[in-house]
């Protein structure tokens, strides 16, 4: 079936972004209080990574260990609902983790990508090699989600196969015929997709990668990339190939994609720029959606917050604020015995955040960049 996919676009009566401190750096008096409304704590999981708005009240968003999408209340707490892709994505057993990504809206329509790269030891993951679709049923309020079409497992095939493409070297950096390589991790060398955003009418996606970062001439520090890919409808309908546009080469200032979103309200896309390995440096920049155009960098983000680990962004509807959601999973939770941890995952009376045992016990946070008029 055709889907029609459309974005509402408004004018925004100027303004300026600036970010909300959130975060749990100590804080008293008045100070504290504000600090603990700006940062939004979520329970049920703890690794966000990929993000979309269902309305003004609610988001959707994915958990790169696990294969369920959550929908919850940007006021925090638990998951009105949860949506379990296991099945539709076609797994193979022993490692099941998709490793969900990146995530674009278009209308009721929401594109999904995995990172299409290697885990944290360089090993291959087939199942880590998705693209995917679902809808948000308008006529049926008693469904919240369901998938459409099929599942693409061929991206990664055809943007190797891309002959024009191959000045980027993308093969050195995937390597699909060598079982382990430990350089090729995604913290390391490895290939590693994080973003995906659509343009204003839905019918292109920019793939926002993390790594690797082409070095051009001329350019003194690695470009991030993003790649078109032109016919997403197609992928899902018709089992592809893919197409691609021009790849766009940015200066992030050594950084890679993390996250990237449309702005319909402000007419711009925000990305969401950081390190490909684990150093926390971060910034926020802005892009015209033309080509001719260089990304602007708005700030630099949480200097002063390295345990806030921002994965994804989406833009609020109604208030405009542009959200922030943190992957929390190795922050470590003091619990009151080994029972309450996965086993041997214990550190001196602490566990990671996504080893706890109870799933309601996992959490993250989100914190906000807000449009102040006036100024």
């Amino acid at each position: 079936m055709k889907i029609k996919m459309m974005l509402s676009t408004m004018v925004l009566a100027g303004g300026v972004l600036s970010l909300m401190d959130a975060g749990p750096t100590p804080r008293t008096g008045r100070a504290a209080a504000a600090a603990a409304a700006e940062s939004v704590s979520y329970r049920g999981t703890s690794d966000a990574s990929a993000a979309v708005a269902l309305d003004d009240g609610h988001f959707l968003i994915a958990d790169d260990e696990n294969n369920l999408l959550r929908a919850y209340p940007f006021a925090g707490g638990i998951p009105d609902w949860t949506y379990d892709l296991n099945g539709f994505l076609q797994l193979e057993p022993g490692h099941p983790e998709a490793d969900i990504e990146g995530a674009a809206r278009c209308g009721r329509l929401i594109y999904w990508i995995s990172s299409h790269g290697r885990n944290k030891d360089g090993k291959m993951r087939p199942n880590r090699y998705r693209f995917f679709a679902t809808e948000i049923p308008g006529e049926d309020q008693n469904v919240h989600l369901r998938t459409v079409g099929r599942a693409y497992h061929r991206l990664l095939v055809d943007l190797l196969g891309e002959r024009r493409l191959g000045w980027l070297n993308l093969e050195a950096t995937a390597k699909l015929s060598d079982a382990d390589d430990k350089d090729l991790a995604p913290k390391q060398a490895g290939l590693n997709i994080e973003a995906l955003a659509a343009d204003p009418d839905g019918q292109t996606l920019y793939i926002g990668f993390r790594n690797p970062r082409p070095r051009l001439p001329g350019r003194s520090q690695p470009q991030a990339l993003a790649i078109p890919l032109l016919n997403p409808q197609a992928l899902i309908e018709q089992a592809g190939p893919a197409r691609f546009g021009e790849p766009l080469c940015w200066d992030l200032q050594g950084r890679g994609i993390r996250g990237m979103t449309y702005d319909a309200t402000r007419r711009v896309f925000h990305i969401l720029a950081g390190r490909h390995d684990e150093k926390s440096d971060f910034a926020l920049f802005r892009w015209s959606g033309d080509r001719r155009e260089a990304p602007v960098l708005v700030r630099r983000l949480f200097e002063n917050q390295p345990d806030f680990t921002p994965e994804t962004i989406l833009v609020r509807p109604g208030d405009n604020r542009i959200w922030v959601f943190s992957d929390d999973g190795s922050m470590l939770i003091e619990v009151s015995g080994a029972a309450e941890c996965q086993e041997d995952k214990l550190e001196q009376g602490k566990c990671p955040n996504k080893y706890l045992v109870d799933p309601l016990k996992k959490s993250f946070r989100g914190t906000w960049l807000k449009t102040e008029s006036g100024q």
